[in-house]
């Protein structure tokens, strides 16, 4: 989950998911885990278990449905990998805007 998101309601709502799906078993019960501070994310293990081996592709298809459709009903962004890029000039100073200049053909940006 993104950095800054409320870590109770992403434990309410991966809970919800795999109480309301109905291969998920009830015992042993379904279990969420805070694992890492990631580069771009908070990251969490849902931990369950199905009854059928067979069933097990098919329920994490539609949990993970189920769990982006929770994210999105109860505002919890889900994280993307997230870069951030200083440009410098030939000096060394940190370039503050991007300006593009069109000559003919020549479509690569010229550096401010």
């Amino acid at each position: 989950m993104a950095y800054g998101s409320d870590l109770d309601k992403v434990k309410e709502v991966l809970l919800q998911a795999a109480h309301e799906h109905p291969k998920v078993m009830p015992e042993p019960a379904p279990a969420v885990f805070f694992t890492t501070f990631g580069a771009s994310t908070l990251d969490h293990e849902l931990r369950l278990y199905v009854r059928e081996l067979r069933d097990r592709s098919y329920t994490v298809d539609e949990l993970n449905r189920t769990i982006d459709r929770l994210c999105r009903e109860n505002d919890i962004n889900i994280a993307f990998n997230q870069l951030e890029v200083h440009l410098r000039n030939e000096k060394g100073d940190e370039v503050t805007e991007l300006k593009r200049e069109v000559k003919g053909d020549d479509p690569s940006p010229a550096l401010g």
